[in-house]
């Protein structure tokens, strides 16, 4: 399986670290937006192979989604996987050292080389295997250069380009600039393997994986009805942040969506108490078990502190299910904005807004227009900076 350090320098190419399924459904234009899976018949599915890991076992798991773990023993550098699942299901099989590889189930013996990649099966196997390899070159050559950072220095790096510390020197820049040379390797790479299997389940892999870091264009061309991979099990995330960044995209330039909140107090409040009013608002949308959400709370606390004075108001709004577990947060990290809190469901404030993935913050003008949302720390610093140097 990946190292943790494997799945940082992987992940980072998605636009939300963290997306969370949060919404059942989403209405678009008045009419309510569903995901219907089509799940195939189960059938048996059998895969050998060799490899040189020094384990004893190979780990099968299903993808996209994940699901439970069952391990096959490694004999003289072989191994043989077999289950029953449905057809087309993805799942992966990996050695404990670093080679994963995913595979579709279907009723053609495959045989693989989990090393180099090597393998026999049906037309759609071998090119799903394919589009990996030329995934796993470039990773190739990302994560040494990755790993040869420390923790701390790969935070700073990620922040630096995320927007969140300044580039100080020279080495930084070179820094960002490779990183995100590299992200961009990644993007292209998961955009070809999209694109040359139009006319198969593939892309159901390729999207449930790399949604975030689609263009609206993008999303447009590949997310249609008629796909052959729409219905698809693992689409179901896929639709679900396709509808609600729809919904955002809709409600941009329109009056904000009222809604009800509770108060740390307990008392209820409304969004309208704030917006409207002739300043602008900052909705951060949140959670305290979000670990990218507490991370941007020092870029938050920023942000608060340069244009509390100048006309903006913050009001973070926590999907904390746990009352407590809000309550603790906003102590702990000495949170001094306006905290409300709307449980994920339903009719909260995450659906009215199309949220789906978290932290999210959406930007309303003095006059209760919605300016922006799903806005990038970069994008709201640039964002901020140019409208407050108007307003000077």
């Amino acid at each position: 399986m990946r190292t943790v350090k494997q799945k940082t320098i992987v992940t980072t190419m998605n636009k939300k670290t963290i997306i969370s399924l949060l919404i059942s459904f989403v209405a678009i234009s008045g009419q309510a937006q569903t995901f219907t899976p089509v799940v195939e018949d189960s059938i048996d599915f059998v895969v050998t192979g060799t490899t040189t890991s020094k384990s004893d076992s190979v780990a099968s798991t299903p993808c996209a989604p994940y699901g439970q773990r069952v391990k096959f023993p490694i004999k003289n550098g072989r191994f043989t996987v077999t289950g029953r699942m449905p057809r087309n299901t993805f799942f992966q099989i990996g050695d404990y050292e670093g080679n994963d590889l995913r595979f579709i189930a279907d009723e053609v013996p495959t045989e693989i080389n989990l090393v180099t990649g090597e393998m026999k099966g049906s037309e759609v196997q071998e090119q799903f295997i394919r589009c990996q390899m030329r995934e796993r070159e470039i990773h190739k050559m990302v994560i040494p250069w990755w790993e040869s950072f420390s923790e701390e220095e790969q935070t700073r790096i990620q922040k630096m380009r995320n927007g969140d510390q300044q580039i100080l020197t020279a080495k930084d820049s070179a820094n960002v600039a490779k990183f995100n040379g590299h992200m961009a390797e990644i993007v292209a790479a998961n955009l070809m393997n999209i694109r040359e299997n139009l006319d198969n389940v593939i892309p159901a892999y390729f999207l449930y994986t790399g949604m975030s870091s689609l263009t609206d264009e993008q999303m447009n061309e590949f997310m249609r009805e008629d796909a052959p991979y729409a219905h698809h099990p693992a689409m179901e995330r896929p639709w679900k942040q396709y509808y609600s960044i729809k919904k955002q995209r809709a409600i941009t330039g329109k009056t904000f969506i009222d809604f009800e909140a509770e108060a740390p107090d307990g008392t209820k409040h409304h969004l309208s108490e704030y917006a409207g009013h002739g300043q602008y608002v900052l909705i951060d949308f949140w959670a305290s078990w979000c670990g990218p959400c507490i991370g941007s709370m020092p870029f938050m606390k920023q942000v608060y502190n340069d244009y509390k004075d100048r006309g903006l108001h913050i009001v973070g709004v926590s999907c904390d299910k746990d009352r407590n577990a809000w309550l603790k947060a906003i102590d702990k990290h000495q949170l001094p904005w306006t905290a409300l809190l709307s449980p994920a469901g339903k009719g909260n404030a995450l659906d009215l807004y199309g949220v789906y993935g978290i932290p999210t913050v959406i930007l309303i003008a003095p006059n209760g227009t919605i300016i922006a949302t799903d806005m990038e720390s970069k994008e709201l610093k640039t964002k901020l900076e140019e409208i407050f140097n108007d307003n000077k």
